[in-house]
Protein backbone atom coordinates (compact mmCIF):
# COMPACT_ATOMS: atom_id res chain seq x y z
CA UNK A 1 0.00 0.00 0.00
CA UNK A 2 1.13 3.55 -0.45
CA UNK A 3 0.70 6.70 1.49
CA UNK A 4 -1.29 7.91 -1.41
CA UNK A 5 -4.07 5.40 -1.40
CA UNK A 6 -3.84 5.43 2.17
CA UNK A 7 -4.85 9.47 1.74
CA UNK A 8 -7.55 8.20 -0.70
CA UNK A 9 -9.24 6.01 2.04
CA UNK A 10 -9.57 8.82 4.60
CA UNK A 11 -11.24 11.02 1.93
CA UNK A 12 -14.02 9.23 1.85
CA UNK A 13 -14.36 9.31 5.92
CA UNK A 14 -16.90 11.93 6.80
CA UNK A 15 -16.53 11.60 10.71
CA UNK A 16 -13.70 10.92 13.33
CA UNK A 17 -15.62 7.28 13.79
CA UNK A 18 -15.07 6.18 10.33
CA UNK A 19 -11.30 6.93 10.66
CA UNK A 20 -10.94 5.73 13.81
CA UNK A 21 -12.14 2.09 12.19
CA UNK A 22 -10.15 2.37 9.08
CA UNK A 23 -7.24 2.96 11.51
CA UNK A 24 -7.72 -0.13 13.33
CA UNK A 25 -8.67 -1.44 9.60
CA UNK A 26 -5.19 -0.68 9.02
CA UNK A 27 -3.48 -1.59 12.25
CA UNK A 28 -4.00 -5.31 11.37
CA UNK A 29 -2.03 -4.50 8.50
CA UNK A 30 1.00 -4.02 10.54
CA UNK A 31 3.12 -7.52 11.12
CA UNK A 32 3.67 -8.48 14.69
CA UNK A 33 7.26 -8.62 15.80
CA UNK A 34 8.43 -11.84 17.87
CA UNK A 35 8.86 -11.50 20.95
CA UNK A 36 12.77 -11.74 20.51
CA UNK A 37 12.18 -8.99 17.97
CA UNK A 38 10.64 -6.83 20.67
CA UNK A 39 12.98 -7.13 23.58
CA UNK A 40 15.67 -6.28 21.29
CA UNK A 41 13.38 -2.94 19.94
CA UNK A 42 14.09 0.26 21.19
CA UNK A 43 10.83 1.31 23.39
CA UNK A 44 8.96 4.55 22.56
CA UNK A 45 8.01 6.67 26.62
CA UNK A 46 5.60 9.30 26.89
CA UNK A 47 2.89 7.66 24.88
CA UNK A 48 -0.45 6.42 26.64
CA UNK A 49 0.30 3.12 25.10
CA UNK A 50 3.42 1.12 24.52
CA UNK A 51 4.89 1.92 21.64
CA UNK A 52 8.53 0.43 20.05
CA UNK A 53 9.87 2.23 16.84
CA UNK A 54 13.57 1.38 15.13
CA UNK A 55 14.34 3.14 12.11
CA UNK A 56 17.89 3.22 10.09
CA UNK A 57 17.33 5.48 6.71
CA UNK A 58 20.14 3.79 4.73
CA UNK A 59 19.82 0.57 4.24
CA UNK A 60 16.36 1.08 5.38
CA UNK A 61 14.96 -0.50 8.19
CA UNK A 62 11.71 -0.24 9.85
CA UNK A 63 10.10 -1.49 12.60
CA UNK A 64 6.89 -0.88 14.55
CA UNK A 65 4.80 -2.13 17.15
CA UNK A 66 2.03 -1.03 20.14
CA UNK A 67 -0.02 -3.04 22.28
CA UNK A 68 -2.77 -0.39 20.95
CA UNK A 69 -5.13 -1.06 18.08
CA UNK A 70 -5.00 2.57 17.14
CA UNK A 71 -1.43 3.10 17.61
CA UNK A 72 -1.27 0.18 15.66
CA UNK A 73 -2.94 1.99 12.77
CA UNK A 74 -1.13 5.50 13.01
CA UNK A 75 2.14 3.15 13.02
CA UNK A 76 1.11 1.62 9.51
CA UNK A 77 0.71 4.70 8.09
CA UNK A 78 3.80 5.60 9.55
CA UNK A 79 5.87 2.84 8.47
CA UNK A 80 4.17 2.87 4.58
CA UNK A 81 5.27 6.59 4.53
CA UNK A 82 9.00 5.78 5.40
CA UNK A 83 8.78 2.44 2.88
CA UNK A 84 8.55 5.26 -0.38
CA UNK A 85 10.80 8.29 0.79
CA UNK A 86 13.91 9.10 -0.72
CA UNK A 87 16.45 10.23 1.83
CA UNK A 88 16.56 13.55 0.62
CA UNK A 89 12.54 13.39 0.98
CA UNK A 90 12.92 11.95 4.93
CA UNK A 91 14.72 15.44 5.43
CA UNK A 92 11.50 17.13 4.94
CA UNK A 93 8.97 14.66 6.27
CA UNK A 94 6.20 15.77 8.84
CA UNK A 95 4.34 13.06 10.09
CA UNK A 96 2.10 15.86 11.85
CA UNK A 97 1.25 16.76 8.29
CA UNK A 98 0.79 13.51 7.35
CA UNK A 99 -2.27 13.34 10.31
CA UNK A 100 -3.18 16.98 9.87
CA UNK A 101 -3.92 16.05 5.62
CA UNK A 102 -6.11 12.51 7.32
CA UNK A 103 -8.05 14.73 10.22
CA UNK A 104 -6.93 12.38 12.80
CA UNK A 105 -4.49 15.08 14.90
CA UNK A 106 -7.31 17.13 16.70
CA UNK A 107 -8.60 13.57 17.72
CA UNK A 108 -5.64 12.09 19.07
CA UNK A 109 -4.64 12.76 22.82
CA UNK A 110 -1.50 14.58 24.16
CA UNK A 111 0.05 11.60 24.74
CA UNK A 112 -0.40 9.49 21.39
CA UNK A 113 0.87 13.18 19.61
CA UNK A 114 4.01 12.72 22.18
CA UNK A 115 5.06 9.65 20.63
CA UNK A 116 4.49 10.57 17.15
CA UNK A 117 6.99 13.65 18.00
CA UNK A 118 9.88 10.72 19.38
CA UNK A 119 9.08 8.55 16.11
CA UNK A 120 9.62 12.33 14.21
CA UNK A 121 13.20 12.92 16.24
CA UNK A 122 14.12 9.19 15.44
CA UNK A 123 13.70 9.91 12.13
CA UNK A 124 15.30 13.22 11.73
CA UNK A 125 18.11 11.99 13.76
CA UNK A 126 18.83 8.58 11.45
CA UNK A 127 19.33 11.44 8.32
Amino acid sequence: MLLDEIYTQFEHCKSWEERYRLLIQLSRQLPKPTETELTSMPEIHGCESRLWFEFQAEPRIIKAYSDARLMQGLLFIVVTALQNTTTTELIQLNLQQIFDRLQITRNLTQTRLNGLQHIQTIIQQSI
